[in-house]
């Protein structure tokens, strides 16, 4: 059907334009598409092969009639003989069922196929012997459809435009006729309303607004869905949208080939379209395509059309051809004349060439040498480095060293100073002592002097601050002391001294054993106490130790650095 509209519409042939990326895009797609219309074919065999199964296991005549019905259906777009088989079959089988109706809506598909393949005056013929009485609203809608296509067929057939001769007038009463018999629920309402709207500029924008909201739930895979597409397109024509124009007319020729379609519109202006705007090769594909749908489905109309455009795309390759022969020959000369200049050129290019390998060769000895002496040099500068590096670290080191000795020489200093302040103040206290026994015994108090001697409190009191002396002293070489003793211990048996700053018996034992004193008695001379005391101290201790405890005395002797 939409054959019927391509004598009507001016064609966009000699309209040159600028293709947008959308258009490039749908191009492409209908490229990828055409290179798939075997898998189409295929799959349209395959389900005429289905119904025609049914076909042969149906013994119901009203049963067979549908499904010749629907074989009609399918080949009424692709094989024009067998839909004309199949439109007779059901045309005898509703015959034989008495339905009229069955028989008029087959005689307009028996129209429809006869005008489709040129046989103009024997579809009008047709179409006029039906009673539309007999039909439904579907059926006489498809009726005005048949007719209207007869009408424009016949200008097509005579190289007229049909919106310029008599038909016209007819094509109109048509339309007005359907118009007021079609639904918009119907398949066709989107055709005839844009029929309609074609020869109305003042209603292009409401049928464009409408067929656009239509379009956009379309998947563009069936028949009706290309000739929507392509009533879209010529409405955008009229309205002067070149782009929409052309990129509708590209969907309705991808629908076209997706539902296997060889009574095809689209893509023969699509073609014409290509070859003015210089796209031979794709338009020539596009043509051969169209040409053997056409002959496929026996379609007189259309070849006639088609090899006029076919002949114009045959003779720009050859004028294309002739002109790339010229440009070829012109090329040719200017390559031959070129290739002497280069041969020229290489001869004194491999003269130079060889000039230059002897200079190079000697820059290259040059050039080695100038290497193997700057090797040299940064050996030597590497070695001065490293040897810098190491007196750099040797400095450092004296310069550190001196410091740790400077900062060990002041620390002991300060200790020796403590310990001889300490040793003072204990002469001190003895003279005192002294002193004051000599005076009790001037004074004749003997009792007195004598019970002051027997007194334990003075050497309790001194022992006290000798203790306190000492525990300062060492923890301050030693701060980390009792910390790195319990990391020794079991964590339930670690020492605590009573406060902080000090140490109790057991850690003042392991003190002096850090300094190096081993020997119990030396140890109990130095605390005033037994020598069992200290052993018994130092066994409890030990016992309390994580590792082993014949190493604790010498794990005790490595802890820690001073702190000088």
């Amino acid at each position: 059907m939409l054959l019927l509209l391509t004598a009507l519409i001016p064609s966009q042939a000699g309209k040159r334009m600028t293709l947008s990326s959308d258009i490039k895009a749908l191009i492409d797609t209908l490229d990828y598409e055409l290179g798939r219309k075997d898998i189409y074919y295929k799959a349209k065999d395959e389900s005429i092969s289905k119904v025609k199964a049914s076909l042969s296991e149906a013994r119901d005549r009203e049963q067979r009639y549908w499904l010749q019905r629907q074989l009609y259906e399918e080949y009424s777009t692709c094989n024009s003989d067998s839909a004309l088989h199949y439109a007779l079959a059901c045309h005898n089988l509703a015959g034989e069922l008495n339905r009229d109706d069955w028989m008029e809506e087959m005689n307009i598909n028996i129209a429809y196929v006869r005008g489709a393949t040129g046989f103009l005056e024997r579809a009008r013929n047709i179409l006029q012997n039906v009673d539309k009485g007999k039909l439904s609203i579907t059926s006489l809608v498809k009726y005005y459809e048949n007719l209207l296509f007869i009408y424009t067929h016949e200008d097509q057939y005579e190289g007229k435009n049909s919106l310029e001769t008599v038909s016209k007038q007819e094509a109109t009463e048509l339309l007005d006729s359907v118009s007021q018999r079609l639904s918009k629920t119907e398949p066709q309402y989107c055709w005839f309303l844009g029929w309609r709207s074609l020869g109305n500029p003042e209603r292009y924008e409401e049928a464009i607004a409408e067929l656009d909201k239509i379009m956009e739930k379309s998947s563009f895979t069936t028949r009706q869905d290309a000739m929507n597409a392509w009533m879209t397109s010529r409405l955008y024509e009229r309205a002067g949208d070149n782009e929409n124009s052309v990129r509708y007319l590209l969907l309705s020729a991808i629908a076209d080939v997706r539902a296997a379609n060889k009574e095809i519109a689209s893509l023969e202006e699509l073609a014409s379209i290509m070859y003015n705007m210089g796209e031979l090769k794709r338009a020539n594909d596009y043509i051969a395509y169209c040409i053997q749908c056409a002959n496929d489905y026996k379609s007189r109309v259309r070849v006639s059309r088609l090899a006029d455009l076919q002949y114009k795309i045959t003779t720009a390759f050859h004028d294309k051809t002739e002109k790339q022969a010229r440009q070829i020959q012109t090329i040719l000369f200017i390559v031959v004349a070129v290739s002497l200049v280069l041969l020229i050129s290489l001869i004194y290019i491999i003269i130079q060439m060889r000039r230059i390998r002897a200079s190079k060769q000697i820059l290259n000895n040059t050039y080695n040498e100038l290497c193997q002496k700057v090797t040299e040099l940064q050996d030597t500068r590497e070695k001065l480095k490293s040897a810098n590096e190491r007196l750099d670290s040797l400095y450092q080191n004296a310069r550190q060293g001196a410091n740790e000795l400077s900062q060990a020489n002041q620390t002991k200093e300060k200790y020796i100073a403590d310990i001889f302040a300490l040793c003072s103040s204990y002469i001190n206290k003895m003279d005192d002592f002294r002193r004051n026994i000599l005076k009790q015994i001037l004074s004749g108090k003997f009792n007195e002097a004598k019970e002051l001697a027997a007194s334990p409190e003075i050497a309790h009191e001194e022992l006290k601050a000798l203790y306190h002396s000492f525990d300062q002293i060492f923890l301050k070489v030693y701060p980390d002391f009792v910390e790195q003793v319990n990391s020794l211990l079991r964590p339930e048996e670690r020492l605590t001294p009573r406060k902080p700053g000090t140490l109790n018996t057991d850690l003042r034992i392991y003190a002096l054993v850090r300094l190096g004193v081993k020997d119990s008695v030396q140890i109990s001379q130095f605390l005033h106490c037994s020598v069992q005391s200290v052993y018994n101290s130092r066994l409890r201790t030990r016992n309390k130790a994580i590792g082993p405890k014949e190493n604790f005395d010498d794990q005790i002797r490595s802890l820690g650095t001073p702190a000088l």
